[in-house]
């Protein structure tokens, strides 16, 4: 996706987040998704130079609900996209 290598199993819910690489965006992912009750099972970053684009693949344990996604996107300021790779 955009040039970058994206690994993910399938085996469980998938965000694919596009961001700005900054400081503490990764700090508050983790926090918002574990104060909403999530567990990240994996988590990988890729990016093309410091402070510039990433994304990060997050797959977690259980589905997560539109209303979470759109305050990870609201609260997190550098989060340009978020999109949701559902499993069975």
């Amino acid at each position: 996706m955009d040039d970058y290598p994206l690994k993910f199993s399938g085996e469980r819910p998938t965000l694919v987040i596009c961001h700005t690489d900054r400081k503490g965006v990764i700090s508050e992912l983790a926090g918002i998704l574990y104060q909403k009750g999530f567990n990240i099972a994996r988590m990988a970053i890729e990016r093309s130079k410091i402070n510039g684009p990433a994304i990060t693949v997050c797959e977690i344990d259980n589905k997560i609900e539109e209303a979470v996604l759109a305050l990870l996107k609201k609260e997190i300021s550098m989060i340009d996209e978020i999109a949701m790779v559902q499993t069975k």
